[in-house]
C-alpha cells in the first residue's frame, strides 16, 4: 500500500465506527498527518455533531498548520445542521486534502473539491475510492437515484437449499453468521419478510446478537392476512411494524394498530413501494424473505446486493433459493466479497455499476 492509502485506510475504519448511527448522514472518517505523524482523528457520531473533519481538527489540537488531511468523503461546502467543513479544513491551514470519493449528494458534490482548490490547498480524490463507496452504497444510490438500496439475504445449504423438505429452515446457518445477520439488521432502515415465511419462522426480525445502530422498522409483504397473525412474534415485539400488501387485499380492524402500506391492484408493487421509502428518507433495505418474495423482487430488477451465508449442511432435497430459473450473471451481480465464518462461508454479490 501506499502512504496515502494507508492513511486512508484508517479513516476508512474510523468511518465504520459511526456506520448506522451516522443515518442518515453518511460514515464519514479523517485523519490528520503532519510531518510523518498522526496528529489528529475524527469520524462523524451522529446527525447534528461534529462531522469527521471537525472532530479531527480539534483533536489536533493546534497541530494542522501545513499537515494533510485524509477524509473519506468530500467535505461538505453548505451550511446546514453544521457550519461548511470545507471553512474548518482552509481555517485550519491545512495543505493537502486527500478524499476517497466525491459526494454524491448534489448540494456538495464537487463543490468541496472547487472551493478548496480555489483556496491553494492541493486535493487528491479517488484514493480507495472502492472501499469508500462500499461503506457508503445506501446513500450514494439514495442520493442518485431517490430510491433505497435492497438487500437480499439467505441462508442456504451446502446443495443449495433455504429450508428442507418440511419448510424447516432454522438453523441453517451457525452463531456467527447470525450474529453478521443482526449487524446487518442493525444498519439498515427497514427489514420485510413474506407472509409465509413469517408465519413458518415465527420471527421478531430485531437485530439482537449486537448493540445495534438503528432498530429498523420491520415490514410484512403478503396479500392475505388473517387475525390469527396478530399472535405472531413479528407483531407482539414492540417497534415500528407496517404491512405491504395491495389496494385489494382485505384487512379486518384488528390491523388497525400496524401502519398499511398499499402498492399495486392484484400484485405488490415493489417500484412503488420504494418510492414511498424513499418519500420517507428511508436509504436501505433488508429483505429476508423466502423463494417467492426474493425471486419477485429479483425479477422487478430492484435488488442491489445479494448475501449468502453457505452453510456445510447437506439437505438432499427441500425448498430452493427461487421458485423459478434465476440467472444472477445475467442480472448482473459480481462477487463482492468471501468471509469465513466459523466453518460457514458468507458470500456478497453486488449489481455492477451501482457505484457509478
Amino acid at each position: 500500500m501506499t502512504e496515502d492509502e494507508v492513511y486512508m485506510s484508517f479513516a476508512l475504519k474510523l468511518a465504520e465506527v459511526g456506520f448506522g448511527f451516522t443515518w442518515p448522514n453518511p460514515a464519514v472518517g479523517a485523519v490528520i498527518v503532519n510531518r510523518g505523524r498522526i496528529v489528529g482523528i475524527g469520524y462523524h457520531r451522529k446527525i447534528g455533531e461534529d462531522h469527521a473533519e471537525v472532530m479531527a481538527i480539534k483533536d489536533a489540537r493546534g497541530l494542522t498548520e501545513g499537515a494533510t488531511m485524509y477524509v473519506t468523503l468530500e467535505p461538505h461546502s453548505f451550511h446546514g445542521l453544521v457550519p461548511p467543513c470545507t471553512d474548518a479544513i482552509i481555517k485550519a491551514g491545512i495543505k493537502r486534502v486527500v478524499i476517497a470519493m466525491e459526494d454524491p449528494n448534489p448540494k456538495v458534490s464537487g463543490n468541496g473539491i472547487r472551493i478548496l482548490r480555489e483556496k491553494g490547498i492541493e486535493v487528491t480524490v479517488g484514493v480507495l475510492e472502492k472501499e469508500a463507496k462500499f461503506m457508503n452504497r445506501f446513500f450514494i444510490k439514495f442520493h442518485r437515484k431517490k430510491e433505497p438500496y435492497v438487500i437480499l439475504k439467505y441462508a442456504v445449504t451446502m446443495d443449495g437449499f433455504i429450508a428442507d423438505g418440511k419448510g424447516n429452515s432454522k438453523w441453517i446457518s451457525n452463531e456467527e453468521s447470525r450474529r453478521e445477520v443482526h449487524k446487518v439488521r442493525g444498519e439498515v432502515d427497514a427489514i420485510m419478510v413474506g407472509r409465509k415465511t413469517l408465519y413458518k419462522d415465527n420471527a421478531m426480525l430485531n437485530p439482537r446478537m449486537v448493540f445495534p445502530a438503528r432498530y429498523p422498522v420491520r415490514i410484512v409483504a403478503g396479500t392475505r392476512f388473517d387475525d390469527n397473525m396478530m399472535n405472531l412474534n413479528f407483531f407482539r415485539v414492540s417497534g415500528e411494524k407496517w404491512i405491504l400488501t395491495t389496494e385489494e387485499a382485505l384487512l379486518t380492524e384488528v390491523f388497525d394498530r400496524v401502519e398499511v402500506i398499499r402498492c399495486g391492484k392484484e400484485r405488490i408493487d415493489f417500484r412503488c413501494f420504494l418510492q414511498k421509502m424513499a418519500e420517507r428518507n428511508m436509504l436501505s433495505l433488508l429483505v429476508e424473505g423466502g423463494a417467492s418474495l426474493g425471486t419477485s423482487l429479483l425479477k422487478e430488477n430492484v435488488v442491489d446486493e445479494i448475501i449468502l451465508f453457505k452453510s456445510p449442511r447437506i439437505f438432499g432435497k427441500g425448498l430452493s433459493m427461487f421458485t423459478e430459473k434465476i440467472d444472477l450473471n445475467e442480472k448482473g451481480f459480481k462477487l463482492y466479497e468471501e468471509r469465513e465464518l466459523s466453518g460457514d462461508i458468507m458470500l456478497r454479490y453486488i449489481k455492477d455499476g451501482i457505484f457509478d
